[in-house]
């Protein structure tokens, strides 16, 4: 199921509240969730369509949150980098990317293994200097 559509409108029949089991008399308000099932090879269900009363809504996401309550997510905070490191640490990672787009396209070379080697080495390089300015980020080691 995917995210559904959630509107609001006035009953023009009756119909069974999803919550409470009591109806929804015509003419009162309502909550009308469709839920879209775009489907995919593993399952291929029907779309839905709930009704709820407007104060039966608020309580079923109510007791949702209830059962879920909030949990504050503490993050790290990394040292920020001056200036100056911030621009070396820039042009290194440039260079790197650089690096690994002539990597990519030395197969045009006659020298392509001598060429591949000392791209990869300037690679290596690089990044042990930037291990000083803030660590080497993940994906750079499946790179090599």
């Amino acid at each position: 199921m995917t995210i559904p559509n959630v509107t609001m409108s006035w009953c023009n029949k009756k119909a069974t509240c999803g919550w409470c089991p009591e109806p929804i008399v015509r003419g009162t308000a309502m909550v009308t969730v469709f839920f879209w099932n775009k489907g995919n090879e593993n399952s291929r269900r029907w779309n839905t369509k709930r009704f709820y009363h407007p104060q039966c809504w608020v309580a079923q996401g109510l007791d949702y949150l209830e059962r879920n309550p909030y949990v504050p997510q503490h993050r790290v905070k990394k040292p920020t980098l001056c200036e100056e490191d911030r621009k070396k640490r820039y042009l290194l990672v440039r260079r790197f990317h650089k690096a690994l787009q002539m990597r990519k396209n030395c197969n045009n070379y006659p020298d392509n293994i001598l060429t591949e080697i000392r791209l990869t080495q300037q690679m290596v390089e690089i990044m042990l200097e930037v291990v000083t300015l803030g660590g080497v980020p993940k994906g750079w080691a499946e790179k090599l």
